[in-house]
C-alpha cells in the first residue's frame, strides 16, 4: 500500500531538497546542472569509484553507497523533498544484471522511500519500456507496454515498483542524445571516417530527445500538480533515420558512403560483440538486445500527455541539437576516438 508523500511546493524563500541517483551519468550530470541553476541543494548517491569532481563543483553533498543497501538509503532520502532516481543499468552481460540495477536497487530505494515517510518520486524510464512503435503509430502511455528487450523488461518493471510505492511519476524517453553522450557517439565516428553501416529494410522512422530537454522535463515532473502516472517525453517531430544519417554527416561536415547491413549480420555482429565483451568479463553497448532495437519497425511515442499535464514541449529541435553535439565532441577530440 503506498504511503501519501509530503506535499512538494516550491516557493522563493525556501530552497528544494533534492536526492539524485545516477547524478554522475549522461543525464544525471545534465539534471545535476539544472538543479545548481535552480539553486536546489542536492545530495546524491554514487559508487566509490565515480567521478565526483562535478558533483563536488555543484556544491553537492555525496554519499558513497550501494542502491541495495536500505540503511544508507534512508540516510540519503531523509529531509529531501523529491527523489530523481536516475540510476540505471543500460548494458549489462544477462538479464540478471540488468534486474539487480533496474528492478533490485528501485526496490531498495522504493522501501527507503516509504521508511522516511515518503516523497514525490521522479523515475526516469525509457520507451524501451513501452516497446517499439506497430504499424507506425505512436506508442501511447495507455497502451500495453511490449518491451523486445532485457533492458525494457527491467525498466518496466522499475516503474512498476515506484508508482506502487509512492507518489511517483515515470518518464519515458526514446533515444537520448548531446553533449557527453557516449552511445550515440558511434555514429558520429562512422559519418567522421566516411563510411555509415545502415540495417537492411524500410527507413525507419524514430523520434529523439535532447538531454538538456529532458533534464527540463525532470524537474517540471518534480514540480508538477499530477501526482502519478507515466510520461513519454521527447521531441514531437518524427524523423526516417536516413534523415538522423543526413544530420550527423553534415554536422562533422562529411558525406558518408551507406553500408547496407543485412538483418542476420547486425545479429550475427551484436552476438561477437557480447562475446566478445564477456570474455574480459564486460558488457558492451552493442549487444543482441541493442541489435533488437536497430532493426525494431521505429520507436514513436505519443507526448501529448507530457505537454498537458506537465507543460513540457522540447525546445531543441533535432538538427540543432546534432550540430551542437558534434561540435561538442569536436572540441574534445571524441570524433577521433580519444575517449
Amino acid at each position: 500500500m503506498r504511503r501519501p508523500a509530503r506535499d512538494v511546493t516550491f516557493t522563493r524563500v525556501s530552497t528544494p531538497r533534492a536526492l539524485v541517483t545516477g547524478a554522475t551519468g549522461f543525464v544525471g550530470s545534465h539534471l545535476l546542472d539544472l538543479l545548481a541553476e535552480e539553486q536546489w541543494r542536492v545530495r546524491a548517491t554514487v559508487r566509490p569509484s565515480s567521478d565526483t569532481s562535478r558533483l563536488e563543483r555543484h556544491g553537492a553533498e555525496v554519499v558513497v553507497t550501494s542502491l541495495h543497501d536500505e540503511r544508507a538509503l534512508r540516510h540519503a532520502v531523509r529531509d529531501c523533498d523529491v527523489v530523481f532516481h536516475l540510476a540505471a543499468a543500460t548494458r549489462a552481460r544477462t538479464e540478471a544484471d540488468y534486474e539487480r540495477v533496474n528492478v533490485d536497487a528501485t526496490r531498495a530505494l522504493m522501501r527507503a522511500v516509504q521508511a522516511e515517510g515518503g516523497r514525490r518520486v521522479v523515475y526516469l524510464s525509457s520507451l524501451a519500456a513501452a516497446g517499439p512503435a506497430v504499424d507506425g503509430r505512436p506508442v501511447s502511455e495507455s497502451d500495453t507496454p511490449r518491451p523486445v528487450t532485457a533492458y525494457g523488461r527491467t525498466k518496466l518493471a522499475g516503474e512498476r515498483i515506484c508508482l506502487d510505492s509512492a507518489e511517483a511519476l515515470a518518464l519515458r524517453p526514446p533515444a537520448v542524445y548531446g553533449p557527453r553522450d557516449r552511445d550515440l557517439l558511434t555514429f558520429f565516428r562512422f559519418a567522421r571516417l566516411g563510411l555509415m553501416p545502415v540495417p537492411s529494410g524500410p527507413d525507419r522512422p524514430v523520434q529523439m530527445v535532447h538531454v538538456r530537454d529532458l533534464a527540463r522535463a525532470t524537474l517540471l515532473a518534480a514540480r508538477a500538480p499530477v501526482r502519478h502516472g507515466v510520461y513519454n517525453v521527447a521531441e514531437a517531430a518524427i524523423h526516417a533515420w536516413s534523415e538522423v544519417v543526413a544530420m550527423i554527416e553534415a554536422a562533422v561536415g562529411r558525406r558518408a558512403r551507406r553500408i547496407t547491413v543485412p538483418r542476420a549480420a547486425v545479429r550475427a555482429a551484436a552476438a561477437l560483440a557480447e562475446a566478445g565483451a564477456a570474455l574480459v568479463g564486460g558488457a558492451t553497448i552493442f549487444n543482441r538486445d541493442k541489435a533488437r532495437e536497430l532493426l525494431a519497425p521505429g520507436w514513436l511515442c505519443d507526448t501529448d500527455r507530457a505537454e498537458r499535464d506537465l507543460g513540457f514541449e522540447a525546445r531543441i529541435p533535432l538538427r540543432k541539437g546534432i550540430e551542437e553535439t558534434a561540435q561538442w565532441y569536436a572540441r574534445r577530440g571524441w570524433l577521433n576516438g580519444r575517449r
